[in-house]
């Protein structure tokens, strides 16, 4: 009887430990899908900002000082902010930077953002700090890591 009663424990602390196990698993799979849906939302958010920028910009073509164009490049800038800021607090995973950085990069590189960035810069110097850092570290760090 004794040999049973040691059967049914250790048989009971097994079963307690595979449940464990398997609630670790799962509020993991829920952590990642809810990283993945506001993951989603931002790149919702992102086609919904670049639909407002001419695609002369996008383009790479030089655009005459025009303030729809300057107002809806000042939102992006706003939104990179706001990705490296999201990044830089471990909300982004760093698949989905290395992606992000990359498209901040080429889009700040070209003629009109470069231009609406320089005058936002002049004119608000002390805003923006995680893109301006982004843009002197030559846009080759992880926020995550500042």
């Amino acid at each position: 009887m004794n040999i049973d009663l040691e059967l049914v424990r250790a048989i009971s602390a097994f079963g307690a430990a595979v449940g464990v196990a398997f609630a670790a698993i799962q509020l993991w799979r829920s952590k990642q899908q809810q990283v993945l849906r506001f993951e989603d939302e931002i790149a919702r958010e992102y086609r919904e900002i670049a639909r407002k920028i001419p695609i002369e910009a996008l383009l790479g073509k030089n655009l005459n000082d025009d303030s729809e164009t300057l107002n809806s490049i000042y939102t992006y800038i706003d939104f990179c902010n706001e990705q490296i800021f999201l990044r830089k607090k471990g909300r982004i995973r760093k698949s989905t930077w290395d992606n992000w950085l990359e498209g901040i990069e080429a889009n700040m590189k070209l003629p009109a953002f470069d231009e609406a960035w320089q005058e936002i810069h002049k004119n608000l110097p002390d805003i923006f700090t995680e893109l301006k850092r982004l843009e002197e570290e030559g846009y080759r760090s992880d926020p995550k890591k500042w």
